[in-house]
Parts: structure tokens; C-alpha cells; sequence
């Protein structure tokens, strides 16, 4: 996976040639998929839902391409949100709105395993 040329996150699931077969997410909540495109993209609906407005998409892009790039969830491999979100709070600083909501995201995740 190559990080480098990485602005949006349609680049990360560009370089991945995975579709989701288990059906509307079903039973698959938990897991990260890095790869997943088409009607429903992952790594984008989190960005929308948990960080658009606090911190810019080109550089959670990135970082979310690190990350993938590190755990290597691409559609089979089993990586947890818990464990992604791990991964992206250790590049950012602890001062900033984004840590603190990557941090929340965290407790929410260990509470619910």
C-alpha cells in the first residue's frame, strides 16, 4: 500500500480491490476493512461520522492509510475497530479535539467488548 500520494479516503480504498459480501455489515461491526468500496465505504462513513469538521480529511487519510497499511485489514484479515483506533491515536497529539475524540471512540469500543 502506498501512503505517500494519499489526500482522500477514496485513495486508500482505491488501492484495494475488496467488496463486502457479508450483507449490510451483518455480524461484522466490530471488524475494520480498509479495502471495502462501492455503495459503502468504511473508513469514510467514520470519517463523517466521528472526525469531519474537527480535523481535515487529508491528513486522517493518511493516517488511516497508515494504519492499514500496519494492520493490514484489506476485507479478510480480522483487525478491530478497537485496534485501528489505537493505531491512529498514537499519530496525533494528545492535544487536539481529534486525540480526544479518537480517545472516546476507544473507551466506547473496550466498554462494549
Amino acid at each position: 500500500m502506498d501512503c505517500s500520494n494519499v489526500k482522500k479516503i477514496t485513495d486508500i480504498t482505491d488501492q484495494i480491490d475488496y467488496n463486502d459480501t457479508n450483507g449490510s455489515g451483518k455480524g461484522d461491526g466490530k471488524w475494520v476493512s480498509c479495502g471495502q468500496d462501492g455503495i459503502y465505504n468504511e473508513l469514510q462513513n467514520k470519517f463523517d461520522k466521528h472526525f469531519d469538521g474537527i480535523t481535515k480529511e487529508s491528513w486522517m487519510a493518511k493516517s488511516m492509510c497508515g494504519c492499514c497499511k500496519k494492520l493490514k485489514p484489506t476485507g479478510k484479515e480480522k483487525v478491530s475497530w478497537l485496534e485501528f483506533y489505537k493505531c491512529l491515536l498514537s499519530k496525533v497529539s494528545e492535544t487536539t479535539e481529534t486525540f480526544k475524540k479518537i480517545n472516546k471512540l476507544i473507551e466506547w469500543h473496550k466498554a462494549r467488548a
